[in-house]
């Protein structure tokens, strides 16, 4: 399940960077979500097994869904029901 979260913030990060194949309609809610998801996925990673940092990308990665405008509401379902499909369990 792991792959999946990663696969999403791998899809995320490259849509969302500022070379990115989709050209969202930012807000300043979006940019600081993209912050936000960042700093998450870079605090996850020097410790992949911690439970509140896979929480915290989850959570960042559901911000950026519910205020990129880059997403259609299905779009935004399919993310949404795989993140909380997704487990932070051990």
């Amino acid at each position: 399940m792991k792959k999946v979260l990663l696969s999403i913030a791998f899809f995320a990060l490259i849509s969302c960077s500022p070379g990115g194949g989709i050209d969202p309609v930012t807000s300043k809610g979006c940019d600081n979500a993209i912050v936000d998801y960042e700093n998450a996925i870079q605090n996850w990673a020097t410790d992949i097994e911690n439970k509140s940092k896979c929480e915290a990308v989850k959570k960042s990665l559901n911000s950026i869904i519910k205020t990129c405008s880059m997403y259609t509401a299905a779009q935004r379902k399919l993310y949404e029901d795989q993140l909380n499909e997704f487990s932070c369990e051990n």
